[in-house]
């Protein structure tokens, strides 16, 4: 199994309803691709515009394939256009 969390921070001027729009569309199509054992999204209550993605894949191959996939590809760009730097990945294996 592969866990990875992915955070972000939303840029002062992004619209966070747009932002969260993008995110909730990631989330569901994700959960649906083959091999995704869990995909949340959380909002700190500490800082509203910093955000985490908690994900987990079955393995390697599944996890390449969402990659790659239509949705991934479409919305993730678009997410981190919203965001300051990115988003910053921690992967663990288990």
């Amino acid at each position: 199994m592969i866990r990875l969390n992915a955070f972000f921070t939303a840029k002062d001027d992004a619209d966070l309803n747009e932002l969260l729009k993008l995110t909730t569309e990631l989330v569901e199509k994700s959960r649906q691709d083959e091999g995704n054992k869990a995909y949340d999204l959380f909002q700190s209550t500490t800082n509203p515009r910093v955000f985490m993605f908690c994900e987990t894949w079955e393995n390697q191959a599944v996890l390449d394939k969402h990659s790659a996939a239509p949705h991934f590809t479409r919305l993730v760009p678009q997410i981190e256009a919203l965001s300051t730097e990115g988003m910053y990945l921690n992967r663990f294996e288990f």
